[in-house]
């Protein structure tokens, strides 16, 4: 802090750090296969195959690809076909989120040693305050240097961190040396180290608002910051205001600990369409048991069910049922989901994707000896909840079990990425 007339401190700078995981998924599975390291290899759909060892791979796209992959042209989101056209010898491992899961709480728990200020983005990114950590832990470039370094050597993996004042400063700095790059930003320079850069650097511009500006000779962060309000706002609408603040580098949003969430939900893509009643109904109770499960764990209940659909087209239905508050039972919430998937489905037309939530999360009430309905229920629901925490999942269910695939994370995996004492102290050191 610098001083000022009359003895008055100038607001002290924001520290904040960005942390991303390189290649995560990939990188998860290099630590558990070191053999593969340095191989063409990427991570996506159920279905693992070899080179020499080709196996049926379904329709799967690629989740995730290690930088020896990206060589080849291949990245994530494009078809596993033609991944393997790009890259012969590339090896392909299914999806393992419950691995992916595990390695991204211990990664996170490294994190909250040095701040309770965490703001997850997803399983391998998140935002830190590390502003009143300076003076146990030292300068914001130290902390994330101390975290870069734990996390390769307790959890085996490479992150890339950004050093700055601002969250769309250290985003954009994080990305510009991966793998494994560190970029500091100090204060007051904002503006200089975004001039530079696309346009497309900045978070919320897409591919279309790119074009646009690209359209109008704006190719760069440093000629969106300068360019007319009046002519910005006439090509962008309401939006470009917000846009420029940020090429500038002024971005005063907070990071934000996750609270009780807003939604829960659990969706799955299938590798194959899905066209069986009886399957996907048998899914719709899974789904809903998981998202169960997660509203008892936190003591929620919810005024709504959500079905989301996608069939093969990628034509995508979402239908809500507002519900009574109450006990979040599997049965309860199943019957609403189940309601609303037989309201919602084709019969036979085969299903892409589906998804079970729900919204308008609040504090359990307690209920009333009338409100519990079969007093069974509670008990089974609380004693399938520990066999699932200890063994998955997928360990037990009511009723007949039809495997299913999680490919990605979802919003509310990231409300375990708290710290597991919401508000403690940080731990002695990283």
């Amino acid at each position: 802090m610098t001083g000022s007339p009359g003895g008055v401190r100038a607001p002290e700078s924001r520290a904040l750090l960005h942390i991303d995981l390189d290649a995560f998924y990939a990188s998860c599975e290099e630590r558990r296969h070191p053999e593969l390291r340095g191989r063409p290899l990427v991570v996506g759909g159920e279905g693992g195959s070899r080179p020499g060892e080709r196996g049926p791979l379904g329709r799967g796209v690629v989740s995730a690809a290690s930088y020896a992959a990206r060589a080849h042209g291949v990245h994530s989101a494009l078809p596993l076909a033609e991944a393997l056209r790009r890259c012969p010898a590339l090896i392909v491992l299914p999806v393992d989120m419950a691995h992916y899961r595990q390695v991204s709480e211990r990664v996170f728990a490294i994190f909250h040693r040095v701040t309770p200020l965490v703001e997850p983005r997803s399983l391998d990114e998140a935002f830190l305050d590390v502003t009143g950590s300076r003076r146990r832990f030292g300068a914001a470039a130290a902390i994330g240097h101390q975290l870069q370094g734990a996390i390769a050597e307790e959890c085996g993996l490479d992150a890339s961190v950004g050093v700055g004042t601002t969250k769309t400063v250290t985003k954009i700095a994080s990305a510009l040396l991966k793998p494994r790059g560190f970029v500091e930003v100090p204060p007051g320079t904002e503006a200089a180290f975004l001039a530079p850069l696309p346009v497309e650097a900045l978070p919320g511009i897409g591919p279309k608002t790119a074009l646009r500006l690209r359209g109008m000779r704006i190719a760069t962060l440093g000629l969106l910051a300068s360019w007319p309000a009046v002519s910005l706002r006439e090509a962008l609408g309401p939006g470009a205001a917000g846009l420029q603040e940020r090429a500038r580098g002024v971005d005063p949003t907070p990071v934000e600990v996750p609270g009780i969430p807003k939604s829960l939900s659990r969706e799955e893509t299938y590798p194959r369409d899905q066209g069986d009643g009886g399957v996907l109904r048998e899914r719709v109770r899974a789904l809903t048991a998981e998202v169960a499960r997660r509203l008892r764990e936190r003591g929620l209940s919810a005024r709504a069910v959500t079905l989301k659909l996608r069939y093969s087209d990628f034509t995508t239905l979402v239908r809500r049922r507002a519900v009574p508050p109450g006990d979040p039972g599997d049965l309860r919430l199943a019957g609403d989901a189940l309601r609303l998937f037989e309201q919602t489905w084709e019969r036979g037309r085969p299903v892409r994707l589906l998804g079970v939530g729900v919204e308008g999360l609040e504090t359990a009430a307690q209920l009333g000896l009338f409100d519990a309905g079969d007093p069974g229920r509670p008990a089974l629901d609380a004693t399938l909840d520990q066999l699932r925490r200890r063994f998955g999942p997928a360990a037990i269910h009511r009723g007949p079990t039809v495997a299913g695939a999680t490919l990605d994370w979802n919003r509310d995996d990231l409300a375990r990425l708290r710290p597991a004492e919401p508000g403690g102290g940080a731990e002695p050191g990283v």
